[in-house]
């Protein structure tokens, strides 16, 4: 119901109808929600997903270059089911192209390998107890000890970092001088080593991948666990937070599809004072306005897409649509909410997961204002202040 036209290529048209079959069959809502109730992984879901090949789109033999456009596909398919499968899917997909990028044939083979045949998961830690969008600022420090690494320091709100197998994508303070951000290096980590403490979080949402606290106490590794070289980290965040914006605004996009989808068949079967609720506009025109905002929305994803591909800087056009889609997905879950009243807020339905889900969205790869500070900059605001 809440498809627009968009032009799109052959191979896109094929992959969304098989994603969309595929979905329907390992994905289907009644496991999802109970997935999410249970806070369990979908162990199997994912290797299927290794299996059909689509992480080989930025790792493996197979990788190509402009695939934007086919992950974007990919992830508002998921995101139908639920925007907390696509983050998983974002974690390992990302995750694979650090390592596909930076990463020598001995970590791809180590660390990449298993997570292709579906045997490992990837996670990222970046946030701690006193940092979170300032990412320059980490304290957990790395030092140099012969020939590797001794890590301390902890870790929060780390996605996916207690699943069986996960090796994590840690970013560390490695010294030197020059700015914070030179002073970065991302390590990788499995979550089983010797020194790595993981505590899961209780939390309102994304219960299918959990959230995680990690302590690292004298976490010894080897040299071969530095990703790139130290002091790299913060250029490995930076190019790997443009793909990852991209694809989590289309999954939440999906989710707002999905969410639209459920509201407007509730609104034309549920009558109140003799009529349907879809003929009071009190109802119909935000739904409309939704619509509208999820239409223009995937507009921006798109383009941000198309830049990717293109090998164009996209930075900017990112956070835009990271920006509107997070914003999109939460405002457009209350609105389900409040229209389906006491049927939606029950868990026999999938919104109260959507809406759970949809509060994190904002925040998620930069909250609003973050995002809207950075746009303000790239329209040179700012710029001369205090000079």
């Amino acid at each position: 119901m809440t498809t627009s036209i968009h032009i799109q290529s052959e191979e896109q048209a094929h992959l969304r109808t098989t994603a969309r079959a595929f979905l329907a069959r390992h994905a289907p809502a009644h496991d999802v929600r109970i997935w999410d109730e249970a806070g369990s992984y979908p162990e199997q879901l994912y290797r299927e997903i290794a299996r059909l090949g689509w992480y080989d789109v930025v790792a493996g033999s197979e990788a190509v270059e402009g695939t934007a456009g086919l992950l974007i596909t990919l992830c508002e398919e998921i995101g139908r089911a639920s925007s907390d499968l696509v983050a998983l899917f974002n974690l390992n997909l990302s995750g694979l192209r650090d390592i596909h990028r930076w990463g020598t044939p001995e970590q791809q083979e180590t660390y990449g390998a298993p997570v292709l045949a579906g045997d490992a998961r990837l996670s990222i830690a970046v946030s701690e107890p006193d940092v979170g969008s300032d990412a320059a600022s980490v304290a957990t420090r790395a030092e140099k000890v012969g020939d590797g690494w001794v890590l301390n320091g902890q870790k929060t709100y780390c996605e996916g970092a207690g699943l069986p197998g996960a090796v994590m994508e840690l970013v560390a303070r490695v010294g030197g001088g020059g700015r914070k951000r030179d002073q970065l290096g991302v390590f990788l980590v499995p979550v089983d080593h010797p020194g790595v403490e993981v505590r899961r979080m209780p939390a309102l949402g994304r219960n299918i991948s959990g959230i995680y606290e990690v302590f690292l106490r004298d976490v010894a590794l080897p040299a071969t666990a530095v990703l790139g070289e130290p002091g790299e980290g913060w250029q490995i965040l930076k190019e790997r937070l443009v793909l990852e914006r991209i694809m989590i605004s289309s999954g939440f996009l999906g989710s707002v599809a999905a969410v639209l989808d459920m509201t407007v068949l509730y609104a034309n079967d549920r009558e109140q004072f003799g009529k349907a609720l879809s003929s009071y506009q009190g109802v119909t025109l935000p739904l409309a306005e939704m619509f509208v905002r999820l239409d223009a929305a995937r507009c921006a994803v798109r383009r941000s897409a198309d830049l990717f591909d293109a090998g164009l800087p996209c930075e900017v056009e990112s956070t835009m649509a990271k920006f509107l889609s997070g914003q999109l997905y939460a405002e457009a879950s209350a609105l389900a909410m409040q229209i389906q009243g006491a049927y939606g807020y029950v868990r026999d339905h999938a919104l109260p997961m959507h809406h759970s889900d949809g509060i994190i969205a904002r925040v998620v790869a930069g909250p609003p204002s973050v995002q809207l500070d950075f746009i303000a900059r790239s329209m040179g605001l700012g710029i001369g202040v205090n000079k």
